[in-house]
């Protein structure tokens, strides 16, 4: 390949790349420290089951193919606030705290949550914000492959922009 063919192809994808940093969407209102970060050095598969309150039995497993990270995070986001479009590298479940969240899927349905209620989150694209009157308190826990970002962020999907979720 000439040199100014391989140039060529460098700046385009500097340009694709620097396009898609601008049309990444914004964070509002939101603060969330992790509370704490740990490494299992070995993959996981861990099964649990037992019988339910309700007679029913409750299987629940979790497997990786590798080394994680598992995170604790809490998050507060403010009336008004919302957390961009993102994704995650792994697996997320949420709990809301306090106040109402309206989370979107990448196909823009709208899903609301109240304090009590939890969900869990992977690598689609979604988004939530708070439509509540005051900050909405929510916790999270994150298994992702070690050293592996929490978040990806994400560009809104065209659905988006007609509800204003930019």
């Amino acid at each position: 390949m000439k040199l100014k063919t391989k140039l060529m192809i460098g700046a385009g994808l500097l340009a694709a790349g620097a396009v898609g940093l601008v049309a990444a969407t914004p964070i509002v209102g939101l603060t969330s420290p992790f509370l704490s970060i740990g490494t299992d050095a070995n993959p996981i598969d861990t099964h649990g089951v037992t019988q339910a309150p309700d007679g029913d039995w409750f299987n629940v497993r979790l497997t990786t193919d590798g080394p994680s990270n598992i995170a604790f995070q809490e998050f507060a986001i403010t009336a008004n606030g919302h957390n961009g479009w993102h994704s995650h590298p792994g697996m997320v479940a949420v709990t809301v705290l306090s106040g109402t969240i309206q989370w979107y899927d990448e196909n823009c349905k709208p899903t609301t949550y109240q304090a009590g209620d939890s969900w869990t989150e992977g690598s689609r694209p979604h988004y939530f914000r708070n439509i509540g009157a005051n900050t909405a308190q929510l916790t999270a826990i994150f298994v992702v492959a070690k050293g592996a970002a929490y978040r990806t962020d994400r560009t809104a999907p065209p659905c988006a922009i007609g509800l204003g979720l930019e």
